[in-house]
């Protein structure tokens, strides 16, 4: 799979606020065909999972190298096997806390692979999950043609992309209604030229100058010949709280505004603070601590000392069971919460 400049075009074109969903679909799919394409072409589809039981597909696209035409024996296939077809999506209960993998590398998904040659004689596959606590996501795949196990620094790159995709489609959901307002904005140097009068902005400004930087470099020229360090400055978040995008004014000039971009989070949990709540939000998902930390623009140590803080609280002896408490006191509160 090639990644140079193309991962960080495809990793930008995920930032696109301004078109519906079916539009935004094609338009990943397109930007990630000559990331992902491996010559029998690449699908996706958002997906809508917040009953996880029932999760269903929303919008699908595929690219031009993709025959549609190898989808209704592979569904027929699929449901003959004894798994559910469309609309739900094809293993999700097997790939759901993944941000990103190849099939012959999940236990669960291994039944599926003969009946991937029906999608133009693929033997495995490789996709991308952008899922967060809100329940909606987005699947993109490529049918691969041998089950030649994937480099691990290729799973890293690709798990980051994944985290952005998550925060952009989160960024999508929350401009329906109106452009996000931005919290700062910044010159391309990382100068704060204007805080819409919030503290915490404020607070985090050196922060927000880092992070303004390494957006900023990470689509020179230079960074897209080394895309593994451009993707590792680049984050989809700055302390946990906004993302970075940017904005022209009628001069063209340019420069980049912090817009508010947490991810969501389950009915707090007493004596939890924000920022370990989010990081139990994130550990429930599935997701390891270096993922949880770039995903949420923190140090993998503060991920660490967050998630011990918030087990001690809960009086959990273990991580794994500190996760099952938080589950189960996040669905308690959840449940208690009047409909609205």
């Amino acid at each position: 799979m090639a990644t140079e400049g193309a991962l960080l075009d495809c990793l930008a074109a995920c930032y696109r606020l301004d078109l519906d969903a079916a539009e935004y679909v094609r338009h990943v799919v397109e930007q990630a065909s000559p990331v992902f394409d491996r010559g029998l072409g690449v699908i996706a589809y958002t997906y809508d999972a917040r009953d996880r039981e029932r999760p269903s597909i929303d919008h699908f696209a595929t690219s031009k190298r993709f025959d549609p035409r190898w989808l209704p024996p592979y569904y027929a296939a699929v449901e003959a096997a004894g798994h559910a077809g469309p609309p739900y999506p094809t293993g999700f209960r097997a790939w759901s806390h993944l941000p990103c993998g190849q099939a012959s590398a999940v236990a669960e998904m291994r039944s599926f692979l003969p009946l991937f040659a029906h999608l133009g004689g693929s033997r495995d596959t490789f996709a991308v999950n952008a899922l967060d606590a809100s329940g909606q996501g987005l699947w993109l795949g490529a049918p691969l043609p041998s089950t030649t196990r994937i480099a691990a620094d290729r799973i890293t790159l690709f798990t980051r992309f994944s985290a952005h995709l998550t925060a952009a489609l989160r960024l999508r959901r929350n401009a329906v209604t109106s452009k996000p307002r931005p919290a700062a904005i910044l010159s391309p140097k990382g100068a704060l030229l204007h805080a819409n009068g919030d503290e915490e902005v404020v607070g985090a400004r050196e922060a927000l100058r880092r992070a303004t930087v390494a957006f900023d470099q990470a689509r020179t020229k230079k960074m897209r010949a080394d895309v593994e360090r451009a993707t590792r400055r680049w984050r989809p978040l700055v302390v946990s709280r906004w993302s970075l995008l940017d904005e022209f004014d009628t001069d063209g000039q340019r420069f980049v505004v912090a817009v508010e971009n947490a991810p969501p989070t389950p009915p707090p949990c007493k004596g939890l603070s924000e920022r370990e709540h989010q990081v139990m939000t994130q550990a429930h998902l599935g997701h390891a601590d270096k993922v949880i930390g770039y995903e949420l623009g923190l140090s993998t140590s503060t991920v660490r000392v967050l998630i011990h803080r918030a087990t001690k609280k809960l009086g959990a002896p273990t991580r794994r069971e500190a996760l099952a408490r938080f589950e189960a006191l996040t669905k308690e509160r959840g449940d208690e919460e009047p409909e609205r």
